[in-house]
């Protein structure tokens, strides 16, 4: 019976991620044209990251099944520029996080400038690409951070620098809060849960999944500037974990979580 259910979700998830690439091809094309209206008098590309936004919630509208609970948006003040951090738990976060519907510029690896549509979105959108192995990848991410921060624009950082292997949240880099200190800017901490169990088994599809997204409260300027770098990597990082604890208290049982002390 249980091969027959893995046989059943292999077909479907087949059949899901054939619609995925050729839906996304042809809603890139309009993610291209939006860039080439806009591009010269919309700066910041705020047209074409409203447009990113709908596009990503266009695969969670078609699928009744994943359930997203949102809560805390009301938290976001969209007068102001944040450095948003948020734990990092699968590929899905990408579309997860489009439904904070509030203006960003991704802060990623640039291996995925490479993957055909992700990568090509994440250009047009003038995302901020980093080479890991690279000693000087925080200093150009703090560089071009600092530019989209004093142009208006929140910058959005997975602080754990990759994705969870077991769900839980891991330790937290620096990167993200001494851009905060040196912009002086607001944090907002983001809480993710669910978007890993969706992909069960390598190329598995889960089509019922309940999802959270979570805004917590704002860190604001004077906080940030009146702390340490490690000590507020170490607060925030203390602080995504405990709340996601309360979400998915079953992915630490058992476990010596000491990556935060």
């Amino acid at each position: 019976m249980k091969g027959a259910k893995h046989i059943l979700m292999l077909i479907v998830s087949i059949f899901l991620w054939l619609f995925v690439a050729i839906t996304a091809f042809l809603l890139f094309l309009i993610d291209f044209v939006v860039w080439l209206l806009t591009f010269w008098w919309d700066r910041r590309l705020k047209l074409l990251h409203k447009y990113s936004s709908v596009w990503a919630m266009f695969y969670i509208w078609i699928n009744p099944g994943w359930r997203i609970k949102v809560s805390g948006l009301e938290k976001i003040d969209k007068s102001k520029s944040y450095v948003i951090v948020c734990n990092h738990q699968s590929a899905f976060d990408i579309v997860l996080l489009y439904r904070l519907f509030t203006h960003f510029k991704w802060v990623a690896k640039k291996e995925l400038a490479k993957v055909p549509v992700i990568g090509w979105n994440l250009i047009l959108n003038n995302s901020i690409l980093i080479d890991r192995a690279s000693a000087v990848s925080t200093k150009k991410m703090i560089s071009q951070g600092l530019k989209h921060l004093k142009g208006g624009s929140s910058v959005l950082i997975f602080p754990e620098g990759t994705r969870t292997k077991d769900g839980q949240v891991k330790r937290f880099k620096e990167g993200a809060f001494l851009l905060a200190k040196q912009a002086n800017s607001p944090i907002l901490p983001v809480v993710i849960e669910g978007s890993k169990d969706i992909f069960p088994k390598p190329g598995i599809v889960k089509l019922r999944q309940n999802l959270t997204l979570k805004v917590l409260d704002p860190v604001e300027v004077e906080e940030v500037l009146s702390t340490s770098v490690p000590d507020l990597t170490k607060r925030l990082n203390q602080l995504i974990m405990e709340e996601h604890k309360k979400l998915a208290p079953e992915k630490y049982m058992n476990s010596d979580n000491k990556q935060v002390k």
